[in-house]
């Protein structure tokens, strides 16, 4: 399971951000990587932490031309103030605001033109990532130490955000899976994590599984090693170990907890190794998890322009391995 966002773009020629504001296009780039790299799950999404902020609010910076760079939130357009009440706060329209619409036409396109049965799954945002894209870092760390109230609502204007675009991915017959690399140990303490995120992603988990979602990934990138036992109470039955994880750390406890666990390749090795060095990583990975149910080959982002044979050189592995 690759990690193909923005490198969608480059299997049609077009650039991140003509893909991701165009459901056409978007549909065509991933029924392309579908065909060329032919990965066990494709994902509709290229800046995946923007547009539930972007919905709500935020401006995106779009590149025009031949630029390739990723679309991203204007630099301190933020749209939550601090100390603002939220409770009855708008939440927006999924098949309305911003590119939420974009994204849920593309996962109804793909999903037709693929059938019913294949991993289709709609990217959205996790609860504290999207909650620094609607107050900015620096505000929401501060407030976690000074107004843990204020944060509370926060997270669940947050969590209502996504559970609506989420129902536009499940009413055209997409699964989810949820970024958020914001509340990774390297940003967000580890007790932070439980006090502030868990509860509601626990919350959000649960509501999903209600809406017939049962495979319900975790991405948090970074060394996740010392939030393992916290991400396996989110019910997550998917989680990443990245390639600065701990692997036998990782596999020790979601193998107790029986949780499907994916292991990333880094992206730079992806991008710049050689066919060989490639495969010789990916191999050791699976010959590291042999035994273990339920693991998955996957990657970190893999950069826009990345050579296809790269890619398929981690799918190779698999192959020989008898995945």
């Amino acid at each position: 399971m690759p990690a193909i966002y923005e490198h969608k773009g480059h299997f049609i020629n077009e650039t991140p951000s003509q893909i991701s504001r165009d459901a056409q296009l978007l549909a065509r780039a991933a029924l392309k990587e579908y065909e060329e790299i032919g990965p066990d799950a494709l994902t509709i999404g290229v800046d995946v932490y923007n547009l539930e902020a972007e919905a709500a609010g935020c401006e995106v910076t779009y590149y025009e031309g031949d630029d390739t760079s990723i679309p991203g939130i204007k630099p301190g357009n933020h749209v939550i103030k601090l100390g603002q009440d939220l409770s009855n706060h708008p939440v927006p329209n999924p098949l309305k605001d911003g590119r939420m619409p974009v994204n849920i036409e593309a996962a109804r396109i793909v999903r037709k033109e693929i059938g019913d049965d294949y991993w289709i799954r709609g990217a959205i945002s996790g609860p504290f990532s999207l909650a620094i894209s609607l107050l900015g870092a620096e505000d929401l760390f501060i407030s976690c130490l000074d107004d843990p109230e204020f944060v509370d609502g926060l997270m669940a204007y947050s969590s209502k955000i996504i559970k609506e675009f989420a129902k536009g991915y499940i009413d055209v017959g997409a699964e989810l899976i949820i970024f958020d690399s914001q509340a990774s140990p390297e940003l967000l303490s580890p007790a932070m994590y439980e006090e502030i995120v868990l509860p509601v992603m626990q919350d959000l988990i649960t509501h999903f599984k209600s809406q017939g979602v049962n495979d319900v990934p975790l991405i948090i990138g970074g060394n996740t090693t010392p939030i393992i036992d916290t991400l396996i109470e989110t019910g997550a039955n998917n989680l990443l170990c990245d390639f600065t994880g701990d692997w036998d750390e990782w596999s020790a406890a979601t193998g107790s907890a029986k949780r499907a666990i994916r292991r990333n390749i880094a992206p730079r090795l992806i991008e710049t190794g050689s066919l060989d060095e490639i495969y010789a990583v990916a191999k050791q990975d699976i010959d590291n998890a042999k035994g273990y149910p339920g693991f998955i080959m996957g990657t970190a982002v893999i950069p826009y322009g990345t050579k296809t044979e790269n890619i398929l050189a981690i799918k190779q592995a698999c192959l020989d391995a008898g995945a």
